[in-house]
């Protein structure tokens, strides 16, 4: 084991922060690779199965399910066993259930891959805004996870875009099958490279959030075992009201990543590649809002997230009322909505899933408490799959319904944040 250096390399560190920001930030964005790409074949599963909106909208919302249920079990699994080795193991497992996805011919067989997927990949953010935070001080969190958080937008963007080409061009199963064999190859790189803390590289503790661990006492104080950080994650109220506003949110989020290309296909008359393309909006204005919400709740909100996040999701409430009004084939009035609502879904997004929960937990409970985060708003995502196919089917195909109940979801994740308007990290004035 390499010695502990008293003061550490300036140098050398700022070699592994950036090291580490970037494996991390890959390792992530090919997780949407084979995640996004049901949203992209959706519409083609749903013409050659003969299936209703409600029978594929089972698909994604059984996926939320697992996903929802894999939050705290592997966010707690990483406090004990590292990211590196869950998140390559997860990768790897994500791998085989698209490569098996792009085999199967039935509604049942779709639900079981996709369901196992869904498992896989809740092993994958709270991971990693845990070793982004142990890598770096309260001061740059903000903008440090808002700049890692343009990982998942990219890597949304760019499996619209690859997987509207595949569908197009060879056919819906190869969406699934090529970037899961892409996927086996991150699991690779994470093996072998990923380190989760400064320690494990010969370096102090950064993080400035953590106790001092000098003599025994203090120690169990520093590092609690999992019964005590599921306790005090449990009995946390702050995040329950983030998790609250992340469960309504996140149904938002997620219908626009689940129905965006079916919209623009179905309402807009645009084909699958294009729809792909436009919906590609979302995301890449959507990293420009992170990283912007990131800044301003560091710089200009004194480290406060809860007021960024109010304000743009009183915008994205305005904007998915704006929808209703759209008429057919204005598919470009479309997109420029869908890149307003982009900016304004993943600043709120970026902050609620990681700065804001990582203050409010103990400092040794990062990856609990974004994983009990995660897993209230991967429960809101299951509505965005078989409730708003529910939804459209009772409106009898038409989207202002959806649109309405959208706002109503976006003004609701408002109003608790105004409740903790004022919340800080621990220590910071």
């Amino acid at each position: 084991m390499s010695a502990v250096v008293a003061v550490p390399d300036e140098s050398r560190l700022r070699t592994w922060q950036v090291r580490t920001f970037w494996l991390l930030w890959t390792g992530y964005a090919a997780y949407y690779f084979c995640r996004v790409n049901f949203a992209v074949a959706q519409p083609a599963i749903k013409a050659e199965f003969h299936w209703t909106d409600l029978d594929v909208g089972l698909i994604p919302s059984t996926y939320a399910i697992f996903y929802a249920a894999g939050q705290i079990v592997n966010g707690t699994l990483g406090h004990r066993y590292g990211t590196r080795r869950m998140v390559q193991a997860a990768l790897a497992v994500a791998a085989l259930t698209n490569i098996g996805f792009s085999f199967v011919n039935t509604l049942p067989a779709m639900l079981a891959l996709w369901a196992l997927n869904g498992w896989a990949q809740s092993a994958g953010w709270s991971l990693i805004v845990q070793t982004a935070s142990n890598w770096n001080p309260s001061a740059r969190r903000g903008t440090v996870i808002g700049l890692l958080s343009t990982c998942y937008q990219v890597g949304n963007a760019a499996s619209l875009l690859l997987a509207g080409v595949l569908v197009e061009s060879i056919g819906w199963r190869a969406a699934f099958a090529l970037p899961g064999l892409g996927l086996v190859a991150m699991a690779a790189i994470i093996r072998w490279f990923l380190v989760d803390s400064p320690e494990e590289a010969g370096f102090p503790p950064i993080r400035d959030d953590l106790a001092p661990a000098s003599g025994t006492a203090s120690a169990a104080a520093a590092d609690p075992g999992t019964a005590a950080i599921l306790r005090m994650t449990l009995l946390n109220r702050i995040l329950w009201v983030l998790g609250i506003g992340y469960f309504c949110m996140n149904s938002v989020r997620y219908t626009f990543m689940n129905w965006a290309v079916q919209y623009m296909a179905e309402f807009q008359g645009r084909t699958i590649k294009n729809s792909a393309f436009t919906a590609v909006a979302i995301p890449l204005i959507g990293s420009v809002g992170a990283v912007s919400a990131g800044w301003a709740s560091d710089h200009v909100f004194g480290r406060r997230r809860a007021p960024v996040c109010a304000i743009m999701l009183v915008g994205l409430a305005a904007t998915c009322v704006a929808f209703v009004f759209v008429p057919r084939g204005e598919w470009v009035a479309a997109t420029l909505l869908m890149a307003v609502a982009g900016f304004m879904i993943y600043g709120p997004d970026m902050l609620m899933s990681g700065a804001a929960t990582v203050d409010a937990s103990h400092p040794r409970a990062a990856s609990t408490a974004t994983g009990m985060t995660m897993a209230l708003g991967a429960t809101g995502s299951i509505f965005s799959g078989a409730g708003i196919g529910w939804l459209k089917d009772q409106a009898h195909g038409q989207w202002g319904l959806v649109f309405w109940v959208l706002s109503g979801l976006s003004l609701a994740s408002a109003a608790l944040m105004v409740s903790i308007w004022n919340a800080r990290p621990k220590g910071a004035k």
